[in-house]
């Protein structure tokens, strides 16, 4: 079932000053990012928004603070590394100009990747038409949402509530049924109705969003739900005041070793992150935990040592955990309309509560934001009509959203994989994954056109299949993989495998040990 959805590709300020959803009564569910985000964007075009939030609220509106003593057991990445992409920026930058200027007030900073490209392409990069795009935002994940919750606390037509939890839904019974509120508890006592004209889940990766509908007499939701195969580590530092940041060489901060994933991130004030992402069918990489073991880790990557010597960065003090560990990582999708149309009326999940990806691949903020934004030119197309909304808001997604959940499917099923030692079991497959670890891999750090596929897809621009799959990719691609054996090579000597770390890490403990006896 499809519906056109070019009528309203964007919302202007006109638009946005005309209050195109005055007298709409709005529950969100959830106020996280997604939440924030899109009570915000409805509050902009006339809606009036309650939000509710099962976690307390940050003990100071000071960001500083919050990161070392918010207690946020709904956001359990909140003091993980993030990246915001830049199609997220994009929108901001088009349609919420005063947010992405509070959160450069804060600290934000613009990264431009073109400005700072693989050694390789230095000096070899010519200015394009969309090159303004290519910028994401560094900054924490706290700092993003202080300023989001600043900013809906400042609306007149938003009303948020903390320690707020939804419990279900309330419906008309027709078919398919109509959301016209839902069930509220606030601080731990009995559950309260509040009637709204729709309700946007926005309750994250958790929602209870299946139970729920079923309660109300919903058909199923298509519910697809896989591991991701992986756990990751996270620790920040703080860059000295006398120190400079290391400058790009050689070696990249991102890279993929087969048994580790890792990539540096940088953040406001001088405070930056590494991540160290592992297989979970490789039990003895639970020792990153550790902050020490850490460390060691970090200082056997080329790319990453020089960020945390001694003399240029020291561990950010007073955080709850020197490293934060994260695992429960999914990939999930929900669809809410079926092959007979939408299973639910007035009820729009919106971000985790929808589509779920790894986090390792830093799309959860800009497929948050854009989904909110989705919902906006869902509404606005359709007029009132909750059933052309529910058609529209389903098919923006499919398009924009869903082929980066499917690429995260597949790259987290290849990784488990290559951890367990084991071939691609077909052959198309086994040429696709030499395409892309000996071809793409290699050209998007060598040839301008596959870097700059590569700098739209991650920034969300263009899906994996219309970045990598153009003609003048592929023909590059195949071009550099019949001669790109030294390049590989080059490569390959950079990488420090699985047993060599272990070994490495076991005669420092050792000899810890001898020196302590």
């Amino acid at each position: 079932m499809t519906v056109r959805t070019t009528e309203v590709e964007g919302l202007t300020s006109p638009a946005r000053a005309s209050m195109l959803l005055s007298g709409y009564r709005v529950a969100v569910a959830g106020g996280g990012v997604a939440g924030l985000a899109a009570a915000y964007f409805l509050a902009c075009r006339g809606a009036e928004v309650f939000v509710f939030e099962r976690d307390p609220p940050p003990p100071s509106d000071d960001p500083e603070k919050a990161f070392l003593t918010w207690k946020r057991p709904g956001a359990s990445q909140l003091r993980h590394s993030h990246v915001f992409l830049g199609r997220l920026r994009a929108l901001l930058r088009d349609e919420y100009p005063e947010i992405l200027e509070a959160l450069l007030a804060a600290g934000f900073k613009e990264m431009r990747p073109l400005d700072h490209p693989p050694p390789a392409l230095r000096g070899r990069l010519q200015p394009e038409a969309g090159d303004q795009d290519l910028v994401a935002l560094a900054g924490r994940r706290v700092t993003f949402e202080c300023v989001l919750r600043r900013l809906v606390l400042q609306h007149p037509r938003i009303k948020l509530y903390d320690c707020a939890k939804v419990v279900g839904l309330m419906a008309s019974p027709t078919m398919p049924p109509q959301v016209c509120g839902l069930w509220v508890e606030k601080g731990g006592k009995r559950k309260e109705l509040f009637r709204v004209h729709f309700v946007v889940d926005a309750s994250g990766r958790n929602s209870q969003v299946v139970r729920w509908l079923a309660e109300i007499g919903c058909r199923p939701v298509d519910d697809r739900r896989e591991d991701s195969g992986i756990a990751y580590y996270t620790r920040f530092y703080q860059r000295l005041a006398d120190a400079d940041e290391p400058k790009p060489g050689q070696d990249p901060w991102v890279d993929d070793w087969d048994w580790l994933k890792f990539a540096l991130f940088l953040a406001e004030d001088g405070v930056f992150s590494i991540t160290l992402a592992v297989p979970l069918v490789e039990p003895r990489l639970k020792i990153l935990r550790h902050p020490a073991t850490f460390d060691r880790v970090v200082c056997m990557i080329p790319g990453l040592r020089d960020w945390i010597d001694p003399c240029v960065a020291k561990p950010f003090p007073g955080v709850p955990r020197g490293v934060e560990a994260m695992g429960g990582l999914v990939n999930r999708r929900r669809r809410f309309v079926d092959a007979a149309g939408p299973i639910v009326l007035r009820y729009f999940a919106v971000g985790d509560s929808a589509y779920c990806t790894n986090p390792l691949y830093g799309r959860g903020c800009a497929q948050a934001l854009l989904h909110g934004h989705f919902l906006v030119q869902a509404l606005v197309q359709s007029r009132g009509d909750f059933w052309q909304a529910a058609l529209i808001l389903d098919q923006l997604a499919r398009e924009q959203i869903e082929p980066f959940y499917r690429a995260s499917v597949i790259a987290d099923r290849d990784a488990t994989r290559r951890a367990l030692g084991q071939p691609p079991p077909r052959l198309a497959a086994r040429l696709q994954e030499k395409f892309f670890r000996d071809g793409i891999a290699v050209a998007m750090r060598t040839d301008p056109v596959v870097y700059r596929a590569f700098l739209r897809m991650i920034n969300m621009f263009e899906t994996p299949e219309q970045a990598f799959l153009r003609p003048d990719v592929v023909a590059r691609t195949l071009w550099l993989m019949s001669r790109g054996d030294e390049l590989r090579r080059q490569r390959a000597q950079r990488v420090v495998a699985l047993e060599e770390c272990l070994a490495r890490l076991e005669t420092i403990s050792g000899a810890r040990t001898a020196s302590v006896q």
